[in-house]
């Protein structure tokens, strides 16, 4: 029972900090959001293109490559996130999430998206890279286009397509634009203050359980 105690406990108290770690780290992003909701768009400098929410003016073409991001629900809809090459015409390429698309009952099936056509200057704004998320199993990228995907993994979808590895997400009503992504994204800490709790009263408990168990023994 100590050993078993002085394994868990710790492994408690890193998952409770980890938490409030992260409800930090939204905290922060949150205030990211609101000091650049009234800026003006600058041009895709690699400057720009580092700060979170930054708003960017860009002036050139979509390109046909594309990715379609699985797993993404819109209105009670199964669908995917477009992810898509535009190319600058003075900066290199860069990928826009275009937005939502719905996806078919046959998932084998993937949705026929337009390429916008013409050269335009749409503003995309910096999104930041909020880690990927855990899946079962990773499958492997088909060699034609577009590429269906499970995760945004930005760095290796740059790679691809030889662009920044920036998210530039749309607004509605942005060229180019499908079902905006979410945009105006509140990042809360209240669940990671939730989970953060529940992890600490965890090892509360099995400390308060630890010596109950060690009176009852003696």
């Amino acid at each position: 029972m100590t050993l078993f105690t002085a394994t868990l406990f710790p492994i408690l108290l890193m998952l409770g900090n980890w938490q409030v770690e992260r409800g930090a780290e939204k905290r922060g992003l949150e205030n990211k959001y609101l000091a650049q909701l009234a800026g003006l768009p600058a041009k895709p400098s690699p400057a720009a293109l580092s700060v979170p929410f930054k708003t960017i003016r860009l002036n050139g073409v979509y390109e046909p490559e594309y990715f379609l991001l699985d797993n993404q629900i819109h209105d009670g809809n199964v669908g995917y996130w477009v992810i898509q090459a535009f190319l600058d015409e003075d900066h290199g390429r860069f990928l826009i999430n275009r937005g939502f698309v719905a996806g078919s009952r046959d998932r084998s099936e993937l949705p026929v998206v337009s390429v916008p056509v013409g050269k335009r200057s749409p503003v995309a704004t910096v999104w930041p890279d909020l880690g990927l998320i855990p899946i079962l199993v990773d499958t492997p990228w088909e060699e034609q286009w577009p590429k269906q995907v499970q995760r945004l993994e930005i760095d290796r979808m740059a790679e691809l397509v030889d662009a920044y590895p920036v998210e530039l997400r749309l607004e509605a009503g942005q060229f180019g634009a499908l079902v905006a992504a979410p945009f105006a994204q509140v990042f809360s800490d209240a669940t990671h203050k939730g989970y953060a709790l529940t992890w600490f009263g965890l090892s509360i408990t099995l400390i308060l359980g630890f010596i109950v168990y060690g009176f009852k023994r003696s």
